[in-house]
């Protein structure tokens, strides 16, 4: 791996590009196989950690992590950002995509679009197990014993 210019090894930008080229390339690494294992790979103007900050820059803040758009295809300019949690959420290969209000989302989206009245995880229970309609399961909030709506 070759070193960066400008002492910038000890940012978060070069381990966060030392980890992503490390999930690819290092078979002895514990999440190889969802990365490198699947064929996912760097492209070649990211070998060089210069051209991956010059493309990426810094990060918008500590909780942004890199996210790959299209999660089937390789880390490059072209399918990578700074994404936040929620954004990394929402963009996971195990994400359940619905459609609410005409539009195809995650239940997060969802649960967001319609005022957050419930929990993302109340609402995959309703949709899943419940066999709740989505608009049912992300408008409708948590009820007391008392038939008021719960905090």
């Amino acid at each position: 791996m070759p070193a960066p210019t400008h002492g910038m090894c000890s940012t978060p930008e070069y381990r966060v590009w030392a980890t992503m080229r490390d999930r690819c390339y290092n078979k002895n690494r514990s999440n190889y196989e969802r990365y490198g294992g699947r064929g996912i790979k760097v492209c070649d103007r990211w070998r060089s950690f210069e051209n991956f900050f010059a493309d990426m820059g810094l990060r918008p803040s500590p909780a942004h992590t890199l996210d790959r758009i299209d999660n089937n295809s390789d880390y490059g300019p072209e399918n990578c950002r700074w994404a936040t949690p929620t954004e990394q959420q929402d963009n996971r290969r195990n994400t359940i995509k619905i459609v609410y209000r005409g539009s195809t989302m995650t239940i997060g989206q969802a649960v967001r679009a319609a005022g957050n009245v419930v929990q993302r995880d109340i609402a995959f229970q309703r949709i899943r197990k419940r066999g709740w309609d989505v608009a049912r399961a992300v408008e409708t909030p948590l009820l007391t014993k008392g038939g008021l709506p719960r905090d």
